[in-house]
């Protein structure tokens, strides 16, 4: 069985996007500003970072062997399973890959278990350009728990944050932990991030940008977050697996921005099959939605693209069930949705959505 490379989270609620005014002014570092996420009480949230950390390493690749890429820079400090690579471009452009041992000179990568199952070269060359970026932790979203309800019971927290599974087969998939932040007013732990159930501590929690986590906020009250941070200038993109059963993938719009299912990029490489029978499309992307209160939420809807071929409707994307037009259907910024890959033959294929804006 084929499991979803390990990269490493992804989604905004309510998002407000500001753009730094010094990039409104000519400055050629990566233009930078905020997002704000409302996390409603008795409800789930989906939420996914559309804002980077800034790039500690800009440069491109000398030679490659294996997954082992030397650069000529001197690579300063550690970033193994702290950081990852983003290529922008080559074969792999618009892919990341987490960086497990680096020295001085040279960089390795994890290809992940999808890569290392199907025994794929990542057909990375020299000149492919990269940036190697920090991934967001939970304090460094929360810093203090600033922006998140805090709980005084350790073993009856009142808001959670639940981590995608990204190796989990299947459908319907369940978390991999829930996380909550605690006062230290218990005498029992100190203040801090904490496993939900086993306590271990969880300051350092990594969220990948794969996908989304969900707040689950039982506090009694709305809160909110505002997280400050690069914006993507560059494609960032995912792997979609399929496998000998229907399979999830729990994926995000990485951009501070709206695509549309048209404007998506989710039709190429196969990343959402091309269905013929309207009636019984193949792989489906599901909309989840912040709009809504509750937690455990179904899909807003479900969609399918259609090629055309049925003579009934014409080429396009299409609401599955009622067969409304959906070319146009937003996916927010930041918004989390599921491609349902249909059983078949193990792949990976390669998520490139085009960024939504010129900068």
């Amino acid at each position: 069985m084929i499991k979803t490379p390990t990269k490493f989270i992804a989604l905004l609620s309510g998002a407000a996007f500001l753009m730094s005014s010094a990039f409104a002014q000519g400055v050629t570092t990566d233009p930078v500003g905020y997002v704000t996420v409302d996390a409603k009480n008795g409800s789930d949230t989906y939420v996914g970072l559309t804002l980077t950390k800034a790039s500690d390493l800009t440069t491109s690749v000398v030679s490659v062997s294996g997954l082992d890429i030397s650069v000529s820079e001197t690579v300063a400090g550690s970033f193994a399973n702290t950081h990852y690579v983003l290529f922008s471009s080559g074969s792999q452009a618009g892919q990341w890959f987490e960086v497990t041992a680096n020295d001085a000179g040279s960089l390795t990568l994890s290809g992940g278990d999808g890569v290392t199952d199907l025994g794929v070269d990542l057909g990375i060359s020299a000149d492919d350009a990269f940036k190697v970026i920090s991934f967001w932790e939970v304090d460094q979203v929360f810093p203090d728990g600033v922006g998140f309800a805090a709980s005084a019971n350790v073993f009856g927290p009142t808001a959670l944050i639940f981590i995608n599974n990204l190796q989990a087969e299947g459908t319907n998939l369940s978390a991999a932990g829930s996380y909550f932040y605690h006062d230290g007013t218990s005498g029992f732990k100190a203040e801090g991030w904490y496993e939900n159930g086993t306590l271990v501590d969880a300051d350092e929690l990594r969220l990948s940008p794969d996908t989304y986590f969900t707040i689950r906020n039982s506090s009694g009250a709305d809160f909110s977050f505002t997280l400050p941070g690069s914006v993507p200038v560059e494609v960032i993109g995912t792997a979609v697996i399929s496998d000998v059963a229907a399979q999830d993938n729990q994926l995000v719009n990485p951009y501070p921005a709206d695509l549309t299912l048209a404007t998506s990029g989710l039709t190429l490489n196969d990343v959402v099959a091309i269905s013929t029978n309207v009636f019984a499309p193949s792989d489906l992307v599901f909309l989840l939605d912040n709009d809504t209160v509750g937690t455990n939420k179904s899909a807003s809807a479900s969609y399918f693209y259609h090629d055309g071929s049925s003579g009934f409707k014409t080429a396009g994307w299409y609401e599955n069930g009622t067969l409304t037009a959906a070319d146009s259907v937003a996916i927010p910024a930041g918004a989390a949705f599921i491609v349902r890959k249909a059983a078949g033959a193990p792949a990976v294929a390669a998520w490139n959505p085009p960024t939504p804006y010129s900068l």
